[in-house]
């Protein structure tokens, strides 16, 4: 039995005890402190992003609304808004090709916006319905609204017939003396809700959401009316519409005051309307606070169907230059980096070639618009990436150099979409990669420059697709790599920019004539310049984006005349950016995307209106990439693929 009353018994046990107590706090102790430091890191991360988040989205908003506000002006200075039947025909016309593209959480931004500038106008029509100040401008009929959330809103004397709220967010949202014939809440919250002095008839509600708003002299969906608080109560003439409003947006665009300008319509009475159909699209939103303003509809007249239909003629062009979307379509089998895309004449995609991060690509693949898919098309007869390819007159695709794993490569080969086959045709006199291919309007394809292995190359030569042969042509003045070849109208080719042997990067340029097959210089451009990009404009001019000039990555742009063959600096990107991509819409603007601006890889894209001379933002795609190819399909969208995000190879696929 152990003696409590010894000593050296509690001497042992104490010291025990403290070996055990320091051997189990000091972890627990650790664990606590672990856990509150990855706590507070985790808060602090949430907040800041959540930081980010508001900045972004009050950013955005301003951009969108920047952009109405601008354009409204624009086109109230081209006389759009002066026709007398219908100042606003076009306006409105505007305003619905672009709901159309916003998603909506821009839906409920520009909401907002026009609430808080008091833009969905009044119908006073003062001073002979002239342009006085911006009033009477917007029509919500017919629109979708689906998903936005509009807690709190407050909709007054507007024309809303055959709008959705499917799904939206209007618990204590105010609706009076507003024209609701037709209108859809499926799925909406209406809690708190309240609606006066209104008809609904028509409408989609369910018994239990009648039962979380309130009714105020109102005809409700089956044409019975509640309880009338004043015997004087005016309805409005209802009729259908078609609206909206132009979104060349312009970055710099001044948002501080909207009292300078307005537009004012005639009285209308109930007649006969012509209104345009538009699909709609949905994403998640964000909610819109309470802003009180007067709106009501304006109404669109027989009188105004010939400025409808002259709205609906540009809709081709308001498509295009509205807030865009980016959507996701297909991915292809495999990722790929200094691959190359070519429209076919039937409308398909044809991709080849390419680096995955471990191997060269020999294979190819299809895309089909219609159905958004990939197929294979067959595999090249060599593997090759930084090759180039070009269609051809007669449909065929002539797949030119590159470089793999067994190194540089002479080598041509065409792929034939009727019979899907590859057919090795001849070979270049010298091994390249990154050269350039241009067609010129006899058909023949000049390659110019690039790099064998050995030195950058200042070579020349031509393919002719109805002999499948090749021959050397005059050499440039100057060797080239990461340089471009634009075919201009007057049948010259324009080389500018790109990596010398043994100095500085260039600014040079210089022309190839085909007659003559002699090359002449051209000037030289602000500013030296490789991975740039060159794209030609309407007016036949040559816009030259971005790039890098050895010591730091291009936000800059330029133009050359053909006429005068002489270079002017244009309005810079908003980003600096280099291995991006350009394409020429079909209305004269020039779509730039992607790249990599020295610090980060890029996900912004941006529009170049020729007519201003001036950049503007527009959404980002989904995905940050460089190296990528851009390609304008016939209904007008622009394809992306592939490139590298800074830490994988993408096989991603997204439509603009």
């Amino acid at each position: 039995m152990a003696d409590f009353n010894k000593r050296s018994f509690w001497n042992f046990t104490f010291k025990d005890i403290l070996a055990i107590i320091s051997s189990v706090a000091i972890p627990i102790a650790l664990a606590i402190y672990t856990s509150i430091s990855s706590e507070q890191q985790k808060q602090q991360a949430e907040k800041k992003q959540q930081f980010d988040f508001e900045q972004s989205r009050e950013l955005r908003q301003q951009s969108i609304y920047d952009g109405f506000l601008n354009n409204t002006y624009k086109l109230d200075k081209d006389g759009y808004l002066n026709d007398t039947r219908n100042p606003w025909a076009f306006a409105n016309a505007y305003y619905r090709a672009a709901h159309r593209q916003w998603d909506t959480i821009r839906k409920a931004d520009v909401i907002q916006f026009l609430k808080e500038k008091q833009l969905i106008g009044r119908n006073n029509c003062s001073n002979g319905c002239r342009t006085t100040k911006l009033d009477d401008i917007i029509r919500l009929n017919e629109l979708s609204f689906d998903k936005v959330s509009m807690s709190n809103a407050e909709f007054s004397s507007v024309n809303l017939n055959g709008a959705s709220f499917d799904g939206a967010r209007l618990d204590n949202a105010k609706f009076d003396s507003s024209s609701l014939l037709c209108v859809s809440f499926n799925g909406a919250n209406l809690i708190g809700a309240h609606f006066s002095n209104s008809d609904m008839t028509g409408a989609i509600i369910t018994e239990d959401q009648i039962k979380q708003a309130s009714f105020h002299n109102v005809t409700m969906p089956n044409g019975k009316k509640t309880e009338t608080a004043s015997a004087t109560t005016t309805k409005k003439p209802i009729t259908k519409t078609t609206t909206i409003i132009r979104t060349e947006i312009s970055t710099k665009a001044s948002s501080s005051t909207t009292t300078t300008s307005s537009i004012t319509t005639p009285s209308t009475t109930s007649s006969k309307t012509t209104s345009i159909a538009f699909s709609t699209s949905t994403t998640t939103s964000t909610s819109t606070s309470s802003t009180t303003s007067s709106t009501v509809a304006i109404s669109s007249t027989a009188a105004a169907t010939s400025s409808l239909t002259e709205a609906t003629s540009l809709t081709k062009e308001i498509s295009s230059t509205a807030i865009l979307k980016w959507t996701t379509t297909g991915n292809m089998s495999v990722a790929r980096y200094w691959h190359t895309a070519s429209t076919l004449a039937n409308g398909y995609v044809l991709v080849t070639g390419g680096f995955d991060g471990t191997s060269v690509h020999s294979s190819a693949e299809l895309y089909n618009p219609s159905t958004s898919t990939w197929t294979t098309a067959g595999s090249m007869n060599v593997a090759r990436q930084y090759h180039t390819a070009s269609t051809l007159a007669n449909g065929t695709v002539l797949i030119v150099g590159g470089f793999n794993s067994d190194g540089y490569l002479n080598s041509a080969e065409l792929y034939n979409p009727s019979t899907g086959t590859w057919t090795l045709t001849g070979q270049m006199s010298i091994t390249r990669r990154q050269h350039t291919a241009s067609i010129l309007a006899n058909g023949s394809v000049l390659i110019t420059g690039g790099y064998n292995g050995s030195k950058y190359l200042d070579s020349a030569e031509l393919y002719n697709p109805s002999t499948n042969t090749w021959t050397t042509t005059g050499s440039m003045n100057v060797a080239r790599q990461d340089h471009t070849a634009s075919t201009l109208t007057n049948g010259l080719v324009l080389v500018a920019g790109g990596l010398p042997n043994g100095g500085s990067i260039l600014d040079s340029a210089e022309l190839y004539n085909p007659s003559t097959d002699t090359w002449t210089t051209t000037g030289q451009m602000s500013i030296t310049r490789r991975q740039h990009t060159a794209s030609i404009l309407a007016n036949g001019s040559v816009l030259i984006t971005g790039g890098y000039n050895g010591s730091r990555y291009l936000n800059s742009a330029e133009l050359y005349n053909p006429s005068t063959n002489t270079w002017a600096t244009t309005g810079s990107m908003n980003v600096a950016r280099q291995y991006h991509r350009a394409s020429s819409l079909e209305n004269g603007l020039i779509l730039v995307t992607g790249g990599y601006s020295g610090s980060s890889y890029l996900d912004s894209a941006e529009l170049y209106n020729p007519s201003t001379d001036t950049w503007t933002t527009i959404g980002s795609m989904n995905v940050v990439r460089d190296l990528h190819t851009a390609s304008i399909l016939a209904n007008e969208k622009v394809l992306i693929t592939g490139g590298y995000s800074g830490s994988s190879y993408l096989n991603s696929a997204e439509l603009y």
